[in-house]
């Protein structure tokens, strides 16, 4: 049996659903989620894998406590590399190899899998799988399919913003303690500039689709591409209803997240363009979870 510990937004679940199922096929085996995460910690997005036709069930207790390791504190000292476990039966991703690609998590057969594993050499191989799992059970509004008519007959690009209050991210972002609180997109605007130029310089009759988290921020701030062809999706229900119309759009530039990351990978146009930062994290320079087919920025 394979057991994925499902954590975090949209994106990182499913980053832990494509190795979860990736090492399932790989040994025939079993695919279940351990979604109690949800349960504990009350996460904002919630458990957003029961909106896609996935064919994993939710791992009973009991199995969970056969292959997890037991103590949460050494859980997490694992994470950090500070404590090694002996016990084959799971394992737990080291903050350092969160975009690394580690083989050996496929020798195991029996194996709980906790991380983040965010690099597609894990699933690239079963992308048509993911492709049949990963679609959206949930029906779209009457806005959302207003908006999904119009990118499938444009020539779509996604622009996506996501705006911290650097919080949360400022370990990531590398902001002063002083900066918190300020609304900022999570990579500089200098990067959209170059991206949206290199989309006009190669994409022929473009429409730039905005998607954003504070829409009313990115219509003051990105006046350059209200100079071109642009429309922003300000009427979509909830964030599935954006991921939906992000991954339909003929082309994609990414924030640096990883939900971002999913509606540009699921994206099944062939000859697709994404644009991704070349830099992810400023002060995590080695983290890079980009396919090598993306153009970098």
């Amino acid at each position: 049996m394979v057991i994925a510990r499902i954590m975090g937004g949209l994106g990182n679940q499913l980053f832990q659903y494509a190795i979860g199922r990736s090492i399932s096929l790989k040994h025939n085996d079993i695919l279940k989620l351990d979604a109690s995460y949800f349960d504990e910690f009350k996460a904002r997005d919630g458990f957003r894998l029961k909106n896609f036709a996935i064919d994993a069930p939710i791992a009973s207790i009991a199995e969970i406590k056969r292959l997890a390791p037991r103590s949460r504190i050494l859980h997490r000292l694992a994470r950090k590399g500070i404590f090694h476990y002996k016990k084959k039966s799971f394992y737990i991703e080291k903050r350092e190899e969160e975009s690394r690609f580690i083989p050996r998590v496929f020798d195991y057969k029996d194996i709980y899998l906790s991380g983040y594993f965010c690099k597609e050499n894990y699933f690239a191989d079963i992308r048509s799988k993911l492709l049949s799992d990963l679609v959206l059970q949930t029906p779209l509004s009457a806005a959302a399919r207003d908006f999904m008519r119009t990118v499938k007959r444009e020539n779509s690009v996604c622009v996506h913003i996501r705006l911290s209050d650097l919080k949360s991210d400022s370990h990531k972002l590398g902001k002063k303690v002083s900066e918190i609180g300020k609304r900022a997109p999570t990579i500089g605007v200098e990067y959209y500039k170059k991206a949206v130029r290199s989309a006009l310089e190669k994409i022929e009759s473009p429409t730039f689709f905005i998607f954003s988290n504070d829409q009313a921020w990115s219509k003051t701030n990105l006046d350059f591409i209200l100079s071109n062809n642009a429309v922003f999706v300000d009427r979509a229900q909830n964030e599935l209803e954006d991921f939906e119309l992000m991954r339909n759009c003929k082309h994609n530039i990414v924030a640096n997240s990883t939900f971002s990351y999913w509606s540009a990978w699921l994206n099944t146009n062939e000859n697709k363009r994404v644009t991704a930062p070349k830099i992810w994290y400023e002060n995590w320079r080695e983290y890079d979870p980009c396919p090598s087919s993306w153009e970098r920025v």
